[in-house]
């Protein structure tokens, strides 16, 4: 991303900060009418594409080309079409009116700028898979099977499809979201960071795991579970906290490709940790009907245990292998309870939330919230000079943001308009002879290819339109489907062959990054697992008794440490062969969906742990080296964002 100086520099910043005061706007006072909030909304942040993102590799890192200059232009003109025609084009019928010749050129701009900025901002390879969408489009007339689609459109057909219309295409229901949620959300992440709570989460991380074994490991799972929390993006979370935690492991003695991959995994857990989830909440609440709020409530189980089985995992890792203690400066007590003010911005969100107010109003009341708070509590208080900074810094995320899902309207559009998801879903019903176990890992495999390349948020855009339907028609609750298929898609993230979290790790840790991801995967087994579960046991998603709730997650939690410690191979002590085998069936069946059989497994896991702990302590200590660690230990500068 340029960062560009000068006259451009602040013509550009204050074009950003005008794109944020926009969206600020909008969120207290109320949205406009749809299409016109939504050309708004891409007439701020598409031109940024251009001006934030060099075209290639040869273009200038520190200055705009005239090439640039043309996109922007091609970004603005329709989109000041729109706006100030917006009342007419929504009176027109949708298929019936003809589309004019204008029409037709100013489409096919916004269409090119539109994939132009996913290619810049987003990268490659969804580029690609926009592009191989929109010509299945214009093919499916001749293709065979499920892929095939009587209706043929004509060129200006296609335009009006993708310019024209209320709820497809790239002014459709999907920038919608964007414009009307994710941006002040956006605003928000950026808030609660600039103010210190970075800073404020490693610090806890370091009071609560920083003295025991294996200690920063553990340092990296709180404090990357905590800045997910606001930041809602695996690769911003692993920049973030990656770049103080993964020397750290590396001198305590994990392998780089280990270390790396303990940060990547945790890191990936931030899309899935509510309040924010990424864009994923947002899209998921406008596809399934269920509110934002029930959402995040539903969310909280699974990402707790996602995270409880890493924690589980280093832990196994760090007796494996004799890792040590690291010394830390733990940071003053009373500095943490003054501190503990920067929570209050999560407090105002969950309050206006169960009060009934919107999420973009909630967000918007917390956002203030963090600014008052960061003079009493932040150690950077923000000054009008730091807000104009921040503002421009969230509109720079809110440009990758915007841009995806854009693009993913075209995506959309094309899957609806050829009745390729109804297709794609009896396939998948065919295939697995109507058996759940089946379907869901075929969905499983869908979502994992499509999340080779391409960001989380078109990746479950795509994989819920054509395998959610298939699992609502097998009894799956459409909340529990749509959360299948989000798990994965995030979790592509660090599964190879192109994983970009576990890439980051690496490149932080000078790992292999192949061998990183490998690892990434091996340690994210409970976040593979997950998914499965809260199918099977709706009670992990808050639905039944509370105490089915606190029963089936307790045995959740002991299954998956336990199977955890299997594929490790240590738990206290070694573990040998039939001791693996053992925990692995024994984990299998604690958290199977017949509540009796996982309540007396995870007795039995619990005993078997608790014998394994007396052996150990029998055995002698082996000697390990503590860590000296600075006092002032600081989080990495990374973007906040919620673009994943």
């Amino acid at each position: 991303m340029r960062r560009l100086q000068g006259r451009v520099g602040g013509a550009v910043g204050g074009w950003a900060a005008a794109a944020a005061l926009f969206h600020i706007w909008t969120a207290y006072a109320g949205a406009w009418e749809p299409r016109e909030m939504r050309a708004v909304h891409l007439m701020f942040l598409l031109p940024l594409a251009f001006l934030l993102f060099p075209a290639g590799k040869r273009s200038p890192a520190n200055r705009v080309s005239a090439v640039d200059v043309l996109w922007v232009v091609a970004a603005l003109a329709p989109t000041l079409y729109v706006i100030r025609n917006a009342e007419e084009l929504t009176q027109r019928w949708e298929g019936v009116h003809p589309v004019a010749t204008g029409q037709v050129i100013l489409g096919t701009l916004l269409v090119l700028a539109v994939l132009e900025a996913a290619r810049r901002a987003v990268g490659f390879w969804f580029f690609v898979t926009t592009l191989v969408f929109m010509a299945y489009l214009v093919t499916a007339p001749w293709l065979p099977g499920f892929l095939h689609s009587p209706r043929a459109y004509s060129y200006p057909k296609l335009i009006e499809m993708f310019f024209l219309y209320a709820d497809e295409g790239v002014l459709g229901t999907l920038t919608g979201i964007s414009s009307n949620l994710l941006m002040i959300f956006i605003i928000f992440a950026a808030f609660m960071l600039h103010s210190g709570v970075g800073q404020f989460f490693m610090d806890i991380s370091i009071a609560l795991a920083g003295r025991y074994r294996g200690g920063p490991a553990k340092v990296a799972v709180l404090s990357s579970a905590l800045y997910g929390t606001v930041s809602g993006s695996s690769v911003a979370d692993c920049y973030a906290t990656g770049t103080f935690t993964i020397p750290l492991m590396k001198k305590i003695g994990y392998r780089p490709e280990i270390a790396g991959a303990i940060e990547a995994t945790a890191s990936c857990g931030g899309p899935l940790m509510p309040p924010i989830m990424g864009a994923g909440a947002f899209i998921m609440a406008e596809l399934t009907g269920v509110p934002y709020s029930k959402i995040i409530v539903a969310a909280a189980l699974p990402a707790v245990l996602y995270y409880v089985s890493i924690m589980a995992t280093v832990h196994w890792e760090a007796l494996r292998q004799a890792i040590g203690t690291m010394t830390a400066d733990i940071p003053p007590l009373g500095s943490l309870l003054r501190r503990a003010l920067l929570f209050s911005p999560f407090l105002t969100i969950v309050y206006f939330l169960e009060a009934g107010y919107s999420p973009s109003k909630a967000a918007l009341y917390s956002f203030l919230t963090a600014i008052v708070v960061s003079w009493f509590a932040g150690e950077q208080p923000m000054t009008p000079r730091r807000i104009y900074f921040t503002l421009q810094e969230s509109m720079r995320s809110g440009v990758i943001i915007a841009a995806v899902l854009a693009a993913s309207g075209l995506i959309v559009a094309a899957i609806s308009r050829t009745g390729f998801a109804l297709s794609f879903s009896s396939a998948i019903i065919n295939l697995s002879g109507g058996h759940l176990i089946v379907a869901l890992l075929l969905v499983f495999a869908v979502v994992s290819v499509l999340g080779t390349g391409i960001p989380t948020t078109p990746a479950y855009i795509l994989a819920v339109t054509v395998g959610g339907a298939a699992l609502q028609k097998l009894g799956v609750d459409i909340l529990a489907a749509h959360l299948f298929v989000f798990y994965y898609a995030v979790l592509a993230d660090v599964t190879p062959p192109v994983a970009v979290t576990a890439f980051a790790g690496a490149q932080i840790a000078g790992a292999r990054p192949m061998i990183t991801g490998l690892h990434a995967s091996r340690i994210a087994i409970g976040g593979f697992l997950a998914p499965f579960l809260f199918v099977y046991q709706p009670a992990l998603l808050m639905r039944g008794e509370w105490t089915e709730v606190v029963i089936t997650f307790a045995s959740a939690a002991v299954g998956i440490a336990s199977l955890c410690a299997a594929i490790a191979g240590h738990m206290f002590t070694p573990l040998g062969r039939g001791k693996r085998a053992f925990l692995a069936a024994t984990a299998l069946a604690a958290i199977s969906p017949n509540l009796a059989v996982s309540v007396a497994t995870s007795v039995a896991l619990v005993a078997f742990a608790a014998w394994d702990y007396r052996l150990e302590r029998r055995r002698p200590v082996a000697p390990t080296r503590p860590l000296a660690v600075a006092a002032e230990p600081r989080v990495g500068a990374a973007p906040p964002t919620v673009a994943d």
